[in-house]
């Protein structure tokens, strides 16, 4: 039996944005040290910087993980300027990107290695922190991502320690196709825990609200009116989205100063 909604499509309506998510593996910092409890290290006593090794990505709606990493020559030369250009150029087409810690690690690694390789700038990037959504929508009793995929019931994160990454900035090319494997895997449950946390992320209804007419929850514009909605406040019209099916209805009775909010 079709399970889709029928009824009148909504027109004028701009395609639904572009979402990219990604996740980036560096190389660690070497520095020289004191002791194994240094809090600050001098940038003299810093050999090389971290930089990337390989990152992940998928667009939504999509099945496809793109990836790219650093061939043997360019681990052992630490030069990541052709994987830090590939994933640079992926976060300029997307109108949003989505990565857990985005706004204090993903974004800032990959904005400062485009700045140190020379590259052209990202210019300005809309993101939305998944780490940032579970903090402030919920009370979890952590909030790292293979935390939110195991509580969500989403499987789980692939287990590692720091041995693969020794072994991967040393040159050996097994480790890296198993860091490779386990990037990949972020993203896809990166992608499943947004899905949950979509309804809660406020930060997404901004973005939304006033900029096009889009479901709050997936971001599609297949909007279908579906009756109206009546309250103490007035009376709304209702819609329900092709993609999700969720209900959503205007903010205002009056049509000229419409937007979307969720029910």
């Amino acid at each position: 039996m079709n399970t889709q909604p029928t009824g009148e499509v909504e027109q004028g309506m701009p395609t639904p944005l572009k979402v990219l998510f990604f996740d980036v593996e560096t190389a660690p910092m070497l520095a020289y040290v004191w002791g194994p409890k240094a809090d600050w290290i001098p940038h003299g006593q810093i050999l090389h910087q971290s930089f990337l090794l390989c990152w992940g990505a998928s667009w939504r709606g999509e099945k496809t993980i793109k990836a790219d990493k650093l061939t043997q020559a360019e681990v052992l030369a630490r030069d990541d300027t052709r994987i830090v250009e590939s994933l640079a150029a992926l976060v300029r087409e997307a109108d949003i990107v989505v990565a857990h810690n985005a706004d204090q690690f993903d974004i800032p690694v990959l904005n400062g290695r485009v700045l140190l390789q020379g590259l052209e700038p990202l210019g300005p990037v809309e993101s939305i922190d998944t780490l940032k959504i579970a903090r402030k929508s919920f009370r979890f009793t952590h909030n790292k991502l293979d935390a939110l995929a195991r509580y969500l019931g989403l499987g789980s994160k692939i287990k590692t320690d720091f041995e693969l990454w020794e072994q991967v900035v040393n040159g050996d090319e097994t480790a890296m196709t198993q860091m490779v494997r386990y990037c990949k895997h972020d993203v896809v449950l990166l992608g499943q825990v947004f899905e949950k946390l979509v309804p809660y992320a406020a930060r997404l209804r901004r973005l939304f609200d006033g900029e096009g007419f889009f479901c709050l929850y997936c971001g599609s514009s297949g909007l279908q009116k579906r009756g109206f909605k009546t309250t103490g406040a007035g009376t709304f019209q209702q819609y329900q989205c092709s993609r999700c099916l969720r209900y959503l209805r205007d903010k205002t009775s009056d049509a000229g100063k419409r937007q979307l909010r969720p029910i």
